[in-house]
């Protein structure tokens, strides 16, 4: 017994040793030979921030793990990671270990992959980094090496995205998971397979055709790791929640594939059908009630190799079905279509898409539709063609809308045909394209507009260059308006994303701007983040139409504005106004200029506006730049003048950014009245009070200019109280004004105190105009008034000395007395 325990001591001795001992003793050279045998292989930068090797994880089997392993191409790719994944995990056995010649791979476990598979516009592919025979480099003379005999699968968040740039096409499987344990007979693996895709997308020209799909596979497969074959059992595949028969096999013999596979709907229901239906629409069809057959079926067979790609034949049925939802008045019926997507072995240009017999019907209203797309990637011909009557009344009756309200009758027909050169090329002799819509009592709400959109007439036609618009009556809130013109190159614009053309004509008898401009609701789903974030009026891109306006009347703000007439361009993300005129504040203005976005969210502007004779208080009220500029204005009554040209910035909050104002103009005055000015109330020291009550300022035109904000005055004159004044100053961006003010004061005009003063002196009775500078200075809002009465001194000074000395004699007690009180 003793022996026994002893020698059972020894073995858990040993073994924990070998535990302990083997991963260290063996890892250098495992790694060398992991590097050496993956470096002898490819034309790649492989790269692994570490390597593991464990006993205690896999035990009786050696763990060995690459972490945060990388493949990075070379050359042309060299930019480009091909690879990356956080872990890479095998089993190896013991005795294999102990031999250091051939391993034998049978688990393989991936975590976190992403893959990215990438061909260049010149055809070359990112993946192809397997090494020529004669370039690779035997490791050792006996033929060491690793062979694969998979019996344990793992993957768990693999990402596979593959970009076509020469098609601009993308397909991408996302964060996919796979298990997969199998049980050998000989040469061959028995697998039982579990697998999910979790996103399924396919992108081409920048149309995402699918997305948000899900695909399930649980599968038999059994795979002859000898020969790289690998054939379905018994196997189920999900689209989304659409089950299908998947049966077939595909073999890997070189660097091609082959595939056989097929797979059916096992239902040739149309309820079985709708499960493809992604399962973020999937709540929209809980109560739904469906009669009819359907089904879908495809298959896959053929050689991949490089450019040649295997046969493809897909199939979507519909026969004679039906939908409502419970409690509906009204229902779908007679749904039927054919669908068919087909190629032949070879290259991708030779898919052709085919959907015939497209039909339904809701009570008297028919659908019908049709689409053929040939050779999509050298030169797509297309025949699209749709014919149908809805009643968006009866419609909504059927298909819940969630927050949305349709509302009347389109009727029409559109037809269009040819290949993408001739659009490319502007040979529209080679395309077909005709159809009309008409449009009855029709509205739309939703929560993105405060209020309901209504047409209650609308008619196009549609020919191979344009769209006319022959009439569109609508209304919105309190405004209506009545439209009609033609859009031209719309085949380009809507397959080719290049630009819109139009010319149109706007007529109106009311439009509410405020109610407008508030037509788009405030999003109710704000966070911390976003919370302050405005985003300012962004005109499209792809745009050139033009809008020739007459509206008999228009309220904006607190403006009534009438017969408005002019031309507003819509062109390279920007708003150009042409001689857009307008009776406004019972005076006329005018207005050239522009407005262009930019993705700094700070638009710019560049107007020429020309304004008569609207009323002062008025224009206080209605023009931001009059009530920073000329506060004054608010104490004003009268009429004003200006023309003005000037150019900036906005903010996010279409504010004008003071700072970038630059420009010039004039503007003139009739019949201006200042009452009750605390500024002018400051100078009544020497102009009599009652004059200063309601300041009478005679018309007159001043020029000014604009530089990054700050504005000068040019010199000019008026009369102010009937006081000759020369007015000249600046205004800082910040708001400091310094503004001089020279007035001619009459002697019948001046305060009783310097009246009185003046009379004791000699020759007074020449003094009939007195020069007195009023300073205006500091802030616009609160600025500071002071005299300077140097000037009126030196005049005093000079008619004093014309006087007698008997004259002087006499008075110069008084003379000195009066001066002091005069100027002091």
């Amino acid at each position: 017994m003793k022996k026994v325990i002893l020698t059972v001591s020894v073995i858990i001795i040993l073994l924990l040793a070998a535990i302990i001992i083997v991963p260290i003793a063996f890892k250098g050279p495992l790694l060398q030979k992991v590097k050496t045998t993956i470096n002898n292989q490819v034309n790649a930068k492989v790269e692994f921030e570490d390597f593991n090797l464990s006993l205690w994880r896999s035990f009786p089997s050696v763990l060995i793990e690459l972490e945060g392993l990388t493949v990075v191409g070379t050359g042309d790719f060299a930019q480009d990671t091909l690879v990356s994944m956080q872990s890479l995990a095998t089993d190896i056995s013991l005795s294999d270990l102990f031999k250091g010649e051939d391993f034998t791979i049978q688990s393989l476990r991936l975590k976190e992959a992403q893959v990215n598979l990438l061909a260049s516009q010149t055809g070359q592919v990112n993946w192809d980094i397997v090494k020529a025979s004669d370039q690779v480099e035997t490791v050792e003379e006996s033929g060491e090496g690793m062979a694969i005999s998979l019996q344990d699968i793992e993957v768990r968040d693999l990402s596979l995205i593959y970009k076509d740039e020469a098609s601009a096409m993308v397909v991408a499987l996302m964060h996919a998971n796979l298990d997969a344990s199998g049980r050998m007979e000989g040469t061959i693996t028995h697998f039982d397979l579990d697998a999910e895709v979790g996103e399924f997308k396919f992108e081409y020209d920048s149309t995402e055709y699918l997305s948000n799909t899900v695909l399930k596979v649980k599968s038999q497969l059994m795979a002859d790791y000898d020969k790289m074959n690998f054939e379905f059992g018994e196997s189920t595949l999900h689209l989304n929640e659409l089950p299908l028969d998947l049966s077939g096999r595909f073999e890997m013999p070189s660097d091609s594939m082959y595939f056989d596979l097929k797979f059916k709907q096992p239902q040739s229901d149309f309820t079985t059908l709708l499960a493809m239906v992604p399962q973020s629409y999937q709540s929209y069809l809980e109560d739904i009630k469906t009669t009819g057959e359907a089904g879908f079926e495809g298959m896959v067979k053929g050689w991949y190799y490089e450019d040649d790609m295997p046969e493809i034949d897909l199939r979507l049925l519909v026969k004679n079905a039906s939908l409502n939802y419970a409690g509906s008045p009204e229902k779908i019926e007679q749904i039927s279509m054919d669908g068919h997507i087909s190629k032949p072995q070879g290259d991708f240009d030779l898919l052709t898409v085919n959907v015939s017999k497209a039909h339904a019907q809701i009570r008297e209203n028919p659908i019908d539709a049709r689409l053929t797309i040939t050779t999509p990637m050298s030169d797509p011909q297309f025949d699209a063609y749709f014919n149908g009557k809805i009643d968006f009344t009866r419609l909504a009756e059927i298909i819940p809308m969630d927050s949305m309200e349709l509302k009347g009758v389109m009727d029409g027909n559109l037809a269009v045909k040819g290949r993408m050169s001739a659009i490319e090329k502007e040979d529209y002799q080679k395309i077909s394209s005709s159809g009309a819509v008409n449009f009855k009592d029709f509205s739309i709400k939703t929560p993105q507009i405060n209020q309901t959109v209504e047409i209650s007439s609308g008619s196009l036609k549609v020919d191979n260059t344009a769209i006319t618009l022959s009439s569109l009556n609508a209304k919105t809130g309190q405004s209506d308006f009545q439209l009609k013109g033609k859009l031209s190159n719309y085949l380009q614009y809507f397959l080719m994303d290049k630009t819109l053309k139009g010319d149109f004509t706007l007529s109106s008898n009311y439009l509410n701007f405020n109610e407008l401009a508030n037509l788009m609701a405030e999003d109710t789903v704000t966070t911390t983040a976003v919370t302050d974030s405005v985003i300012a009026f962004q005109v499209p891109a792809n745009l050139d139409l033009a809008f020739n306006s007459n509206i008999k009347r228009a309220t904006f703000d607190k403006m009534d504005i009438q017969n408005i007439v002019g031309s507003i361009v819509v062109k390279d993300r920007m708003l150009v106004l042409k001689q857009l005129n307008m009776d406004m504040l019972q005076g006329k203005m005018t207005v050239d200029g522009s407005y262009k976005s930019n993705d700094a969210n700070q638009p710019f502007f560049d107007f020429n506006m020309n304004i008569s004779a609207i009323k002062i208080p008025a224009a206080y009220q209605s023009f931001g730049l009059m009530q920073q500029y000329i506060p004054i204005a608010a104490r004003s009554q009268g009429d004003i003048s200006t023309q003005i040209k000037f150019n900036g910035q906005l903010n996010e909050k279409l504010e004008i950014i003071t700072s970038s104002l630059d420009g010039d103009g004039l503007f003139n005055t009739q019949n201006l009245q200042i009452v009750d000015s605390p500024t002018f109330d400051q100078i009544k020291n020497f102009i009599k009070k009652e004059k200063l009550k309601n300041v009478k300022v005679d018309d007159f035109t001043a020029h000014f200019s604009l530089n990054k904000g700050n504005v000068e005055m040019k010199p000019f004159k008026t009369k102010i109280a009937d006081q000759d004044v020369d007015i000249h100053g600046n205004l800082s961006v910040t708001k400091v004004l310094d503004l001089k003010m020279d007035f001619k004061v009459n002697r019948d005009d001046l305060s009783g105190d310097i009246d009185n003063a003046l009379g004791f002196l000699p020759g007074s009775k020449n003094i009939t105009l007195i020069p007195i500078t009023v300073n205006i200075a500091g802030d616009l809002t609160q600025p500071k008034v002071s005299l300077d009465l140097s000037q009126a001194k030196k005049e005093i000074q000079e008619e004093v000395k014309k006087s007698t000395k008997k004259e002087l004699d006499k008075s110069v007690e008084k003379i000195g007395n009066q001066l002091k009180k005069l100027f002091n």
